[in-house]
């Protein structure tokens, strides 16, 4: 059970009032509206679910109004192209202490330690997630795509990668931060996950230099490059990997496979058996970095037979190897708590608000709540 956490929304939006009201205004001309009042409307525009910045400007109600005034102490509204276009000077860096400040409000009310695993680690899970497409509404840094349609063959998009920390068992989620995936200046290409990644690694590690961090994430992180970032910076990762991205590794162990470990428990109605192996090498181009390779078969009630790999630096023994393959199944979790929250509680996170507009709002949806 996750320890109840006396974060309520008052002492949330506090501490979000109070860090907007210290941010450098970029502005250089004088405005009746203070730069906090956008970031507490842009909030509002979230929690209180408009389904566009023309509502919040135009369309709400009295009532709505007055949660504007005493919930989020919004002493003027923007209207919807003032909201735009100020936020849009603000970099979406400037916003990243936040999560640092909320983080350090959960740690000292002893909420970290709901989240620990493995001897005082906490599990921190990445993944990219789309906020912004559209056929015809585009800026420089969008992402682009070929689509099939005749009519729009060209998809325009922007995205971010997010980090939270997620537990087994436990429904809730503590936000970390994020990175926008955006095309650079002049770039022609694309950027990429892996790309977002370094700079979203390193963003976390100088904020929570005390953290021990089991990096959660897809096979496209398992690579040498990516590895060796997280080695040297002295953290721990437990990432995915496939027989057909990762076959080298795969090779390796089974020429192994006479001197493997297995261990078989029953979890719930579920019988798990794990294969591990410690020391191979993760690929051929990299045969000087080795890492633990771990398996998964589980089989469930009615006879399905479901398997799962990682690789790790972790040391895997008979003691923490069931536990470091729940650890590995949490990995979903930043889908179903936190995207599919945005997505699909009428949030309208991928409205098209303005894609700069989206990424800033869409810092602040936070779950802290028990479990």
């Amino acid at each position: 059970m996750a320890k109840e956490l006396s974060l309520g929304y008052d002492f949330l939006y506090e501490r979000c009032r109070t860090f907007f009201s210290e941010l450098k205004d970029p502005r250089t001309r004088n405005s009746s509206i203070k730069l906090a009042d956008y970031f507490l409307s842009a909030m509002a525009i979230f929690q209180l679910k408009y389904p566009s910045l023309l509502a919040l400007d135009r369309g709400r109600t009295r009532d709505e109004d007055k949660n504007l005034l005493q919930v989020f102490g919004v002493k003027k509204i923007p209207s919807d192209t003032s909201l735009r276009e100020t936020l849009d000077e603000v970099e979406p860096s400037a916003l990243d202490p936040l999560f640092g400040l909320l983080f350090d409000d959960v740690q000292a009310q002893g909420g970290l330690k709901s989240f620990e695993v493995l001897g005082g680690h906490v599990l921190v899970r990445m993944d990219g997630v789309e906020f912004f497409s559209s056929a015809k509404v585009h800026c420089p840094h969008c992402q682009m795509r070929k689509s099939r349609s005749e009519q729009s063959p060209t998809q325009y998009s922007h995205a971010m990668l997010a980090a939270v920390i997620v537990k087994p068992g436990t429904k809730t989620v503590l936000p970390l931060g994020c990175e926008p995936i955006t095309k650079q200046d002049g770039e022609l290409k694309n950027d990429h996950e892996l790309n977002a990644a370094k700079w979203l690694w390193e963003k976390l590690w100088s904020i929570y230099k005390n953290l021990k961090i089991i990096h959660l994430g897809d096979a496209l992180f398992a690579n040498g490059p990516m590895i060796r970032q997280i080695i040297d910076a002295q953290q721990s990762f437990l990432l995915n990997v496939k027989p057909d991205s990762h076959t080298a590794l795969f090779a390796h162990f089974e020429k192994q496979k006479s001197v493997y470990k297995t261990h078989e428990e029953r979890v719930g109605k579920e019988n798990w058996k794990v294969y591990w192996h410690s020391g191979l090498p993760l690929n051929n181009s990299s045969g000087d970095l080795r890492v633990n390779f771990l398996i998964l078969q589980i089989t469930d009630a009615k006879g399905k037979r479901t398997t799962f790999f990682w690789t790790t630096n972790l040391d895997i023994s008979k003691r923490n190897v069931v536990e470091l393959a729940s650890c590995g199944r949490a990995h979903w979790k930043i889908e179903k708590e936190t995207f599919n929250t945005l997505k699909n509680q009428a949030y309208n996170f991928e409205h098209n608000y303005g894609s700069c507009l989206t990424f800033r709002i869409g810092n602040f949806k936070m779950q802290v709540r028990a479990s």
